[in-house]
């Protein structure tokens, strides 16, 4: 074997075995984590990361980011969920400072409109 071939074949090993390695790694610290993830926590997650789509899609009485978060909240109508929160929109998103409060706030409307 030349001195080409070899250099190849050994940075080719060693690319191989450190993307295994970088794969287990990353794998075994995701699985850990998602294994500790419950539905809470998701759904503040959802809410940090889009709150301004879903204030957007609230305000509009509907849109892909609601109906997300309908799914999310177990909501099947998500019609009616996106109805609820264009017409609560400022009981719900006034003066916010964490997404629990928006879960709460929207499960006070769920249940003030259908009780």
């Amino acid at each position: 074997m030349n001195i080409i071939t070899k250099t190849l074949a050994s940075a080719s090993i060693l690319l191989s075995i450190t993307g295994c390695t970088a794969f287990t790694d990353v794998s075994s610290s995701t699985s850990s984590t998602l294994d500790t993830v419950t539905p809470d926590i998701t759904l503040n997650e959802f809410i940090s990361k889009r709150y301004v789509a879903i204030r957007h899609d609230a305000a509009n009485g509907g849109g892909e980011n609601l109906n997300a978060l309908a799914q999310l909240m177990g909501k099947q109508d998500t019609h009616a969920f996106a109805k609820l929160m264009k017409s609560n929109f400022d009981t719900i998103f006034s003066n916010v400072d964490k997404p629990a409060e928006i879960i709460a706030r929207i499960e006070t409307q769920s249940s003030l409109n259908n009780g």
